[in-house]
């Protein structure tokens, strides 16, 4: 069995997509790097629907139509908004993806690298607004209806919706196995090549970036599983100004306190562990009614929380 990679870059991060399958073909007669270059095209091709940052995706497009009739969207963004509502009911609220007004108050109105080299956000507006929720959002078949005031922000849950569904369908198209990383959001299925386990290793964000982490985790799958996945959140990056960050808390508008500086949540599908990731920063009372079958490193700024994964020393990351 051989492996085939591509790394790029995509949704403001750092992409990766491996796919795992015979030397000659997969399954299905399609070769592993025909897979993989297969699995890169889908990612820009989301991106190119979800991005906020571009005027004519259909994202952009969607939050320009709020307050008017039900919007045609195609699937996958039926299905991003699907995912927001169910995690945004799931959470009471703390993972919300109607901040995007609050986020381009602060300063975070355009790629996040223009935003570190922009001398403006030294000095941002402030929002004084109310974070208006999903409870008015409505979805139908190929169809979203946006309320008056109401704009989405996909953040990190379109990049773990988006490494979910590269991986199953390259699964379908006939790869063994598929492990997609889209900047932290990792999603994985079927099998390893011939390695006995997945095995990822979460890194301890409050350790400088080039020293040795002060904390090593991994979490493993055994081979053949259909689908898993692992995500963090964390207010330790995407920092700008004065200490601003990307995580806002709905109920002010404003970046979180930092009672936790980090996340990381495995579990079934990287978008719902990225909902929850979020949610726990937001309302650290979260942490004690995780879904069943997730698991977590939850760390504040001088203390473990919670520590479900397992030391590691020689972890490969796959």
């Amino acid at each position: 069995m051989t492996v085939a990679k591509r790394k790029f870059p995509a949704m403001g991060t750092t992409c990766s997509v491996s796919v795992y399958g015979s030397a000659d073909s997969g399954r299905r007669g399609r070769a592993p790097e025909s897979l993989a270059a297969l699995g890169e095209q889908r990612v820009m091709l989301l991106e190119a629907l979800w991005s906020r940052f571009r005027q004519d995706s259909e994202l952009s497009r969607l939050n320009a139509h709020a307050g008017q009739v039900p919007m045609s969207v195609s699937k996958e963004t039926e299905t991003l908004v699907r995912a927001m509502l169910s995690a945004w009911q799931a959470t009471d609220g703390a993972f919300d993806p109607t901040v995007l007004h609050a986020m381009q108050a602060a300063g975070y109105d355009r790629d996040f690298a223009e935003v570190i080299a922009a001398e403006c956000i030294a000095a941002p507006s402030v929002f004084d607004g109310a974070i208006p929720g999903m409870s008015e959002v409505a979805v139908g078949e190929r169809s979203v209806r946006l309320p008056m005031g109401v704009s989405l922000d996909p953040g990190a849950i379109g990049k773990g919706l988006a490494a979910d569904m590269v991986v199953e369908e390259l699964l379908l198209a006939g790869a063994h196995g598929v492990i997609v990383d889209l900047g932290g959001d990792i999603a994985l299925g079927g099998v390893p090549g011939t390695d006995s386990m997945w095995s990822i290793a979460v890194r301890d964000e409050r350790s400088p970036r080039r020293q040795p982490a002060t904390s090593r985790r991994h979490v493993s799958w055994k081979p053949g599983i259909g689908h898993a996945a692992i995500a963090t959140s964390t207010t330790l990056k995407r920092r700008w100004a004065d200490s601003r960050h990307h995580i806002v808390d709905p109920r002010t508008g404003s970046s979180t306190d930092e009672t936790i500086v980090q996340a990381t949540i495995a579990g079934a599908r990287a978008w719902e562990c990225e909902a929850w990731a979020t949610a726990v920063l937001v309302r650290p009372s979260l942490l004690d009614v995780l879904p069943r079958g997730m698991t977590a490193l939850v760390l504040a700024q001088d203390e473990v929380l919670r520590d479900d994964f397992t030391d590691d020393v020689e972890t490969k990351v796959a």
